[in-house]
């Protein structure tokens, strides 16, 4: 089983595939790592924000957010990660394809700031990153589609916060953006 450090584009090999037994890195300054078994994966929560799990069917959510999300699912500031399995069955196409159809759909309603692929080791990518305006105000979200082929397996990463703040929350969500801990088996 490989996973995959997605700042380092590292392949590490695990003898384990518990994700409370991981051997993690520690982490930087100001974060935790939060473990997620059910995917066996990890992500990097900033200290004294929040953790909710949730899942639907067989997609599995895990959200790190400012601040802590009540009944009614929102929140202003944060990260989402959807972990979509069974993505040819579902859409009959690759995890892949559907990133790039996803990322042209977007582009029909939001003007893009940036966007890139990326292929790293057993994962392809798709990201953009645009500014979208509701009734709450301006607000920045990065968007990050990670595939994996081999398993059929989309995971859906989004990170947003009010456009006004971005800057700054930029320097938070970068880190836990940039290591991503997924395993290729899922």
């Amino acid at each position: 089983m490989k996973t995959i450090w997605m700042a380092l584009l590292v392949v590490f090999n695990i003898s384990n595939s518990q994700a409370e037994d991981l051997d993690l890195p520690t982490p930087k300054k100001g974060y935790i790592w939060t473990k997620c078994p059910d995917i066996k994966g990890a992500f990097l929560q900033p200290d004294n924000w929040h953790f909710k799990k949730d899942k639907k069917g067989d997609t599995f959510g895990f959200f790190i957010t400012k601040e802590e999300i009540g009944t009614n699912g929102q929140f202003t500031t944060g990260m989402s990660v959807n972990v979509i399995p069974n993505i040819p069955k579902k859409k009959a196409v690759s995890p892949y394809d559907f990133a790039c159809k996803y990322r042209e759909a977007a582009r029909q309603s939001v003007k893009f700031a940036n966007e890139w692929n990326k292929d790293m080791g057993p994962f392809k990518s798709v990201g953009f990153v645009f500014n979208k305006d509701d009734k709450k105000g301006a607000f920045t979200v990065h968007t990050l589609l990670i595939a994996n082929n081999k398993t059929g397996t989309l995971y859906l990463v989004l990170f947003e916060a009010p456009t006004a703040e971005w800057a700054e929350t930029w320097k938070i969500a970068e880190p836990m953006l940039q290591l991503l801990y997924i395993d290729d088996s899922i």
